[in-house]
């Protein structure tokens, strides 16, 4: 991941963030701080950036880029893995940084006046639509969220308390849990004592 060629971040950025490179010495101090504005000034650059690359990439590159989507937008053919990610981040890491959490808070759906991230989607949609010759009548967002501290689930998971399916789905989509390995515990535990099937009538009996 780190060894791609530079981009909005560099080699080095990409070392340097997710802990492979650090910075010792007398001048770690003054590295650090090079290091983040750096960072900082590319992600700000390469955000303006996108208005020409929405505005006048032609389609044909975008397509080479992006694929193709069904008409219905149920599908779509690219199969990288890493870039797909990368897309459904990008929109994560946008939406996150516009407190789009306000928007999915309980307490906050109350005030009739929108929120920074859907005044932003609002837009976006509009946008997306004129380049694609339609135009955007309405936009209705509605978004359910639980309040889920991922650290009091740890702290609920080493005390021993029951964890709620909720909380469960949380620690799996986490980076701390390895799914293979719960997988392979769930069907020890669903198939070791006979199939699902068996138990079933087993229990009827």
């Amino acid at each position: 991941m780190a060894s791609r060629k530079n981009a909005m971040l560099t080699t080095e950025d990409r070392r340097w963030l997710t802990g492979e490179k650090t910075y010792d010495g007398e001048h770690a101090k003054q590295q650090r701080y090079q290091r983040r504005n750096d960072i900082r000034e590319r992600v700000y650059n390469s955000i303006l950036d996108f208005t020409i690359l929405f505005e006048h990439l032609e389609e044909a590159e975008r397509k080479k880029l992006f694929g193709e989507v069904t008409a219905n937008g149920r599908h779509w053919d690219v199969d990288d893995k890493p870039f797909i990610e990368g897309v459904s981040d990008a929109l994560a890491f946008l939406l996150y940084n516009v407190d789009a959490a306000a928007t999915m808070r309980t307490d906050d759906k109350a005030h009739e006046e929108a929120t920074v991230a859907e005044e932003l989607l609002i837009e976006a949609f509009y946008r997306a639509g004129m380049k694609a010759d339609l135009l955007v009548d309405q936009v209705d967002l509605d978004v359910e969220a639980i309040q889920l501290p991922f650290e009091d689930i740890l702290a609920d998971l080493e005390a021993g308390n029951e964890l709620s399916p909720a909380a469960l789905r949380v620690l799996l989509e986490s980076e701390q849990v390895d799914t293979a390995t719960i997988q392979e515990q769930l069907r020890s535990v669903v198939f070791d004592d006979g199939s699902p099937a068996e138990n079933s009538l087993s229990q009827e009996n």
